[in-house]
């Protein structure tokens, strides 16, 4: 499932507007990524882009801050959170050639 969310920020971000699209990865939930478009208040003209996968968690939240707010950043990371980065993928072999995946839907979070 692809998602799209926009926010429209103006004078606190780079060019106004910065969007973030969802591409998951049915089979490999863990590719799942997230192009981040800043645009042009005006003309909606995309002036920067970039893609981040579940390993680049961290840049993205750099990138983001380089892009606007701490404030912004934090809620566009929340919504990308709870919508990008909420799957881990467990890989079992049961002793004979047959792999078992499953999928858990779960927050990841840091300790």
């Amino acid at each position: 499932m692809n998602k799209t969310k926009t926010w429209k920020i103006g004078e606190e971000c780079v060019g106004g507007i910065i969007q973030a699209k969802i591409s998951e990865n049915a089979y490999f939930p863990s590719s799942t990524t997230v192009k981040i478009l800043v645009k042009e208040w005006k003309t909606g003209e995309i002036i920067h882009s970039d893609i981040f996968g579940r390993i680049h968690e961290s840049r993205l939240n750099n990138h983001l801050h380089e892009m606007t707010t701490s404030f912004y950043a934090s809620k566009i990371m929340e919504w990308v959170k709870e919508n990008a980065f909420t799957h881990r993928v467990l890989v079992a072999f049961d002793g004979g050639s047959n792999w078992k995946t499953q999928v858990e839907t779960r927050t990841w979070s840091r300790s």
